[in-house]
């Protein structure tokens, strides 16, 4: 039985945290895993919700405007344009009644704050509230050169500077142009924009969410909750997307906020026929509340179960330490760390049995270390024990695997050597004897190497023995007769006599 460098329970302490931390790191990767697939899916289910809230905005929104172009359109198919429109002024009487139905058209769409009829020049020819006839419109349209043939739509943005009304308004205007490209006239219908906040406003939102509508070009028109500090002004579109620019009508993504830098799951929809995109923003820390309690109770709860497995663990290889150190300390020697009489003894026993019940060989080495009194007496007992140390240290490199040394007590060693005849056993005892003679490991008081030698007496099993004890006196008779015949060699025991 070599000597190991690692101890048994050592060696199952390691093996236990390695499979616990296998286990440990499979069942965790396990959770994360499902924990970031659940996350996406979230996160995936609020980019929905983000973009059908934002497509709802759109449809009201536009709900609004599309009311608005029946308006305009009603009114130019009840205007002569060439004669209504192609003059500087409009006659009296006509005025008259043309600003009548310029007002009950305007109660007929709701945030109308003024309809107005445009004449060739551009100009407010009538109007259904304020006195504005005559004034210039600050529209794109009335400063191009040419106009689309027939009726074209057109939508603005004019802020509380620009406007004629001096409130921010959004315009929608249909005009008339002639095949040649010059205007012919038209009609504008201004939506106040605190309409199109107030409407936003009412709609509910969960905490550090938003919802906003912009125009295409970047200028947010109304958001909830209500900023207006930045109403107005223009609003980069998230890197990426090309929504602003009528690339994509729908859009979600992750973006961290420049005003109060928190990330939000936007979804945007720019309208079909309107300028405009609708944008609402869902906070993701709000979105994944839920997810975050439950992996923050699952984080917890493993490491509790780790902390919980690492300590039975650790307990249950402590009481196998103890186990082990009991059994050590019950089955070796002390001093040596081999085999003590009572274990040698008893694993003897059983490789007689086996012996004897297969019929295989075993040999028995019988060692005394020559004149270990007087090392004793000139050297001390600390001197006498490193020699029984480095006695056993040769025993265990010259056994094999499957051999037992151990201590009989004192200077008085015995191998067990299985499966091996009584020639084997004596090329072993040979190989040991000259090892014990040649070392020079154990050093003396003055310094140098104090030598000493060993006599074996070696027996091997045959038929007349009744026990492994008899194979052992037979060993010890070996041993008497060698170190009566001067030390320092081996003797091989005679055959039991026959019975």
């Amino acid at each position: 039985m070599p000597t190991t460098t690692e101890s048994p329970a050592s060696s199952r302490l390691f093996v236990g945290y390695l499979a616990l931390t296998l286990l440990m790191v499979s069942l965790a990767s396990w959770l994360a895993v499902d924990f970031a697939r659940e996350r996406d899916r979230i996160l995936d289910q609020s980019a929905r919700l983000a973009v059908h809230k934002s497509q709802l905005i759109s449809r009201a929104l536009g709900d609004t405007f599309l009311a608005a172009d029946y308006v305009l359109r009603d009114l130019l198919s009840r205007v002569d344009v060439a004669r209504d429109l192609a003059h500087s002024t409009v006659a009296p009487g006509r005025a008259s009644s043309l600003k009548v139905l310029l007002q009950d058209k305007a109660a007929t769409v709701a945030g109308v704050s003024e309809i107005v009829l445009l004449n060739k020049d551009c100009r407010f020819a009538v109007t259904a509230f304020a006195p504005l006839e005559g004034a210039g419109d600050p529209q794109p349209f009335c400063s191009q050169a040419n106009v689309p043939s027939g009726q074209s739509v057109h939508i603005q943005y004019v802020s509380r500077e620009k406007s004629l009304v001096q409130r921010p308004v959004l315009l929608m205007s249909r005009i008339v142009g002639s095949s040649e490209g010059r205007l012919l006239g038209g009609a504008t219908v201004g939506i106040e924009l605190d309409f199109a906040q107030k409407w936003l406003s009412d709609l509910s939102i969960e905490p550090n969410d938003f919802m906003a509508i912009l125009d295409t070009d970047g200028v947010l028109l109304a958001r909830t909750p209500y900023l207006p500090e930045l109403i107005g002004g223009r609003i980069a579109e998230p890197d990426g997307l090309r929504v602003f620019g009528g690339e994509e009508n729908t859009a979600s993504l992750l973006s961290h906020s420049a005003i109060d830098g928190r990330e939000r799951i936007l979804g945007l929809n720019r309208m079909d026929t309107l300028p405009f995109v609708a944008i609402v923003g869902i906070d993701t820390t709000s979105a994944l509340q839920g997810w975050t309690y439950r992996a923050t109770q699952f984080a917890i709860g493993f490491l509790v179960l780790l902390a919980i497995s690492v300590w039975a663990l650790r307990a249950h290889l402590d009481a196998l330490a103890q186990r082990e150190h009991l059994h050590r300390l019950a089955t070796t020697d002390a001093l040596t760390g081999i085999a003590n009489r009572h274990h040698l003894l008893e694993v003897a026993a059983r490789e007689f049995s086996r012996a004897q019940r297969y019929e295989h060989p075993l040999s028995v080495l019988m060692i005394d270390i020559d004149r270990f009194k007087s090392i004793n007496d000139r050297w001390g007992h600390a001197t006498g024990d490193r020699v029984i140390q480095e006695m056993a240290r040769l025993m265990q490199d010259v056994a094999r695997d499957p051999d037992v040394s151990g201590r009989l007590g004192g200077e008085e060693f015995v191998v067990v050597l299985p499966e091996t005849d009584l020639h084997g056993a004596q090329v072993v005892a040979e190989r040991l004897r000259c090892a014990v003679e040649a070392s020079e490991q154990v050093q003396a008081d003055t310094g140098g190497a104090l030598r000493f030698t060993v006599s074996i007496g070696v027996a091997t099993l045959d038929v007349a023995d009744t026990s492994f004890q008899a194979a052992l006196e037979r060993a010890d008779a070996a041993l008497y007769r060698a170190k009566t015949s001067g030390r320092n060699r081996v003797v091989a025991a005679e055959p039991s006599p026959p019975t």
